[in-house]
């Protein structure tokens, strides 16, 4: 009788159990905080097609939006032009990831000097100081990925500087600061990164 009493106690559980995990199953989740429940959209593009956008510090291709990726990422293409190098600064809210197309690009993490020729991959973690640039006489091409998106926005807002400003370099480094001031947290507008720039 107890065993029969136990298999009739394990066969209420598992029909219990697996009651439960049905309604899990069918029960609509809530989307995380940011996002809503839309899916990301197919993106599927042959980069070359892509507009190329001219900015201060060479141009941009905005691969994949955080609005085509409901927030997850996005994706921009950036060509950087001889001795361009961004300020010493962090990023507090996204992981920022870059991956060498073309030419040498340098990047000091803390108070590492790296230097990722083409095929290379760099993650910088949110919060991590750094800075970058192109320290050579060809011209440099990176993917740039930012987890959550949103980032793209800075790069828009760049071409949209650089086309209405470009012309007046007072005016493009004023707007250039507001810009940074917005969407950078900027340590130092120099560093000490021990390399010049080889024309």
């Amino acid at each position: 009788m107890k065993g029969l009493l136990s298999v009739l106690a394990c066969a209420l559980a598992v029909l219990l159990g697996s009651e439960s995990l049905s309604e899990a199953q069918t029960k609509k989740r809530e989307p995380p905080v940011g996002r809503s429940d839309k899916k990301s959209k197919v993106v599927a593009v042959n980069t070359n097609d892509l507009e190329e956008f001219p900015v201060e510090s060479g141009a941009m291709k905005f691969i994949a939006s955080s609005e085509d990726t409901n927030g997850a990422f996005a994706v921009v293409e950036r060509t950087q032009q001889p001795c361009y190098k961004t300020t010493w600064h962090r990023h507090d809210n996204f992981e920022e990831s870059f991956y060498v197309l073309e030419g040498v690009w340098t990047v000091q993490i803390a108070e590492k000097v790296h230097e990722f020729p083409a095929g290379s991959y760099v993650l910088i973690p949110r919060g991590t100081p750094h800075g970058q640039g192109n320290f050579t006489p060809k011209s440099v091409r990176l993917l740039e990925m930012v987890a959550p998106g949103g980032f793209e926005r800075f790069h828009k807002d760049r071409v949209e500087l650089f086309k209405t400003k470009g012309s007046n370099k007072a005016e493009l480094e004023r707007g250039l600061e507001a810009l940074r001031r917005k969407y950078i947290q900027v340590i130092d507008y120099t560093w000490d990164i021990p390399k010049e720039c080889r024309e």
